[in-house]
């Protein structure tokens, strides 16, 4: 038998494999060591397979060997003997499996996909579709987020208003035709309201269980301070004005935030917290921070004197102590927070993970000063942008980037990141935000097969990349979803 070794996929697409030359290669993400040997096994898969726990392979990793009249799969956790049937179903092809050698481990422990249902309301059965795609593909993050200035998607039984009034919206914006794809301003209401729209406990506890099947954890995400108007829309006394609001029709930033200074306020968050610690069993909750306009802090009296009796630096530092407070808060209940990078701006603690999104910068920082940190810059993560196809029937979010498949292979989370600050990197994700996208298969489409890509970017190793080889099995996994699946896939040009 021939001893594994690491290989690039380049190298691999020269060996012969029986009858099925090159099937293997099908594989997304690549394995990271593979050795492909003469024959093909075709006899009953459930009958020949044996299982053997080895705690000498890492976590999430896994040995398959296909011989012509057995298969082997050594693991040390759940997980790898997961991502072990994966990749072997992804062999199979109607010929049989051919004979490998496959020793695979992840590059990054978080290999994640972001999901909005704020905006536009995705529901239970496109999430669960978008599960099993994100499993063949051995992601292993969903970051969920659910409040929103727009709406307001997670029962909370202590806050029934949340739902009742906070899921439903007076209207959508339908864009008017822009000769400027740059200006982004201008809006029409279609008056039709918006919901209810919303994921009840049941529901959350269902979508749990269905990840936790295919070893994905749930991040869920209550933003705060800002991104808040649907909340203070069913509950005014939260804001600082105490006006009454709608949530927003039309897309953007709100400038009315929780009130960082009414303890009235940070006491419902912390009710909501409950709740939401009680649902997810996942060991992190993501608390936002970013896009917090202090507009209404500056004049609001309970914010200055929460600033003046703290000795905080302003309103910035208002937002640094909102974001310890909670950090702490979950830590109590055996969670940890994740931020978007603006939570920087507070020096918040070394437990606190940082979500680079405006650009690398904010990992790197996060890094030098000793935070973990996920990796999801806008460019090459944000896959609401353009994608480059030809005659794309979608409309997209336009920050003057195309962000096409080849661009999205090649995203590397530690670029820039000295070596040995690189452990700090915990992965990186792929953002999709729904601004644009009016339903699932808008939805789909953006997501896949750019997600594809990504997900090989977090687990496999840089050497064992190769474009024009993913670009193949690309086409075969974007075939693969669409027929299994029935999930909607860009084209790959």
């Amino acid at each position: 038998m021939k001893t594994p070794a690491k290989i690039t996929t380049a190298a691999i697409a020269v060996v012969v494999c029986g009858a099925i030359q090159g099937a293997a290669l099908n594989v997304i993400p690549a394995p990271n060591s593979i050795v492909e040997k003469e024959g093909v096994f075709t006899g009953n898969i459930a009958e020949a397979i044996s299982y053997e726990m080895d705690g000498a392979i890492p976590e999430e990793g896994y040995r398959l060997v296909v011989e012509t009249n057995s298969l082997k799969v050594a693991y040390s956790t759940e997980a790898g003997k997961f991502y072990a049937m994966q990749t072997l179903a992804q062999l199979r092809s109607q010929e049989g499996v051919p004979c490998v050698e496959i020793v695979d481990a992840p590059r990054f422990k978080w290999r994640g996909v972001h999901w909005d249902d704020c905006r536009h309301f995705m529901g239970k059965e496109a999430l669960l579709k978008t599960l099993d795609a994100m499993a063949l593909n051995k992601l292993n993050v969903l970051h969920w987020h659910l409040t929103e200035d727009q709406g307001w998607r997670i029962e909370i039984k202590k806050y029934p208003r949340l739902t009742e009034v906070g899921s439903i919206r007076p209207g959508s914006p339908l864009p008017v035709v822009l000769k400027d794809p740059s200006c982004q301003t201008y809006w029409q209401n279609n008056n039709i309201p918006y919901g209810p729209f919303y994921y009840t406990q049941e529901d959350i506890k269902e979508v749990i269980a269905y990840a936790t099947a295919r070893h994905i954890t749930i991040i869920p995400e209550i933003e705060l301070p800002g991104h808040a108007l649907a909340a203070i829309s069913a509950y005014p006394q939260l804001g600082c004005t105490g006006e009454q609001f709608d949530p927003w029709w039309h897309w953007g930033v709100s400038e009315h935030i929780f009130c960082g200074g009414n303890d009235d306020t940070i006491k419902f968050l912390e009710d909501v917290l409950d709740e939401v610690c009680e649902l997810f069993p996942g060991p992190i909750v993501h608390i936002g921070g970013d896009e917090a306009p202090k507009k209404a802090w500056k004049s609001c009296p309970k914010c200055q004197a929460r600033i003046k009796e703290l000795g905080l630096e302003g309103e910035e530092g208002l937002q640094g102590w909102m974001t310890d407070h909670f950090t702490k808060y979950l830590a109590s209940k055996g969670k940890r927070a994740v931020g978007w990078d603006e939570i920087l701006d507070g020096n918040p603690g070394k437990d606190t993970i940082v979500m680079s999104w405006r650009g690398p910068g904010g990992g790197i920082n996060a890094a030098k000063r000793g935070n973990d940190a996920v990796m999801t810059p806008i460019d090459p993560c944000y896959l609401d942008q353009v994608q480059g196809i030809a005659d794309d029937p979608y409309e997209y979010i336009n920050y003057g980037l195309v962000i096409t498949l080849e661009r999205c292979y090649g995203f590397n989370p530690t670029a820039g990141i000295p070596e040995e600050e690189q452990a700090h990197i915990l992965g990186g994700q792929g953002n999709n935000w729904t601004e644009y996208s009016w339903n699932p298969s808008e939805y789909e489409w953006k997501l896949w097969p750019r997600m594809c890509a990504l997900a090989e970017c977090l687990w496999t190793n840089l050497e064992n990349k190769d474009w024009p080889d993913f670009k193949r099995r690309a086409a075969v996994m974007r075939s693969r979803l669409i027929r299994e699946r029935h999930i909607n896939c860009a084209p790959i040009e």
